[in-house]
């Protein structure tokens, strides 16, 4: 029983044809492969990209942070000193020398009460 010359021939195209699909799909899928390497590529550089920069400014905001400690203790040390009597000290040296009160209020920051006080208790004395 042998098999005829025709159907031989029809098997033998159909695993041809297979074989040609079986290439062609393995072309697209090396393609395939090649633009999804291609995108990992351009992914990863973009991510090393973001990690460098978030470290530059994870430093940054370390170092302002830092910054803002130690003008915080600064200013501590500096009202510890100070005592909070400075600005009214600086304000009777002014009022000595003939500032008003609008001038303690401009320039120490005194509330406009404190400053009248200031040139009242220590200004000059008006002959009577």
């Amino acid at each position: 029983m042998s098999v005829p010359e025709w159907v031989t021939m029809i098997l033998l195209l159909l695993l041809a044809g297979g074989l040609a699909l079986l290439g062609l799909e393995r072309v697209r899928q090396r393609r395939h492969m090649a633009t999804l390497e291609r995108r990992l590529e351009y992914l990863s550089s973009n991510f090393n990209i973001l990690c460098a920069g978030a470290l530059g400014v994870e430093q940054r905001v370390n170092r302002l942070e830092q910054q803002g400690r130690d003008l915080e203790q600064r200013q501590d040390s500096m009202e510890t000193q100070q005592g909070g009597e400075q600005p009214y000290g600086d304000a009777i040296r002014l009022v000595h020398q003939g500032a008003n009160a609008g001038r303690l209020v401009d320039e120490l920051g005194l509330s406009r009460s404190e400053a009248d006080l200031l040139v009242m208790l220590h200004g000059e004395k008006e002959s009577l």
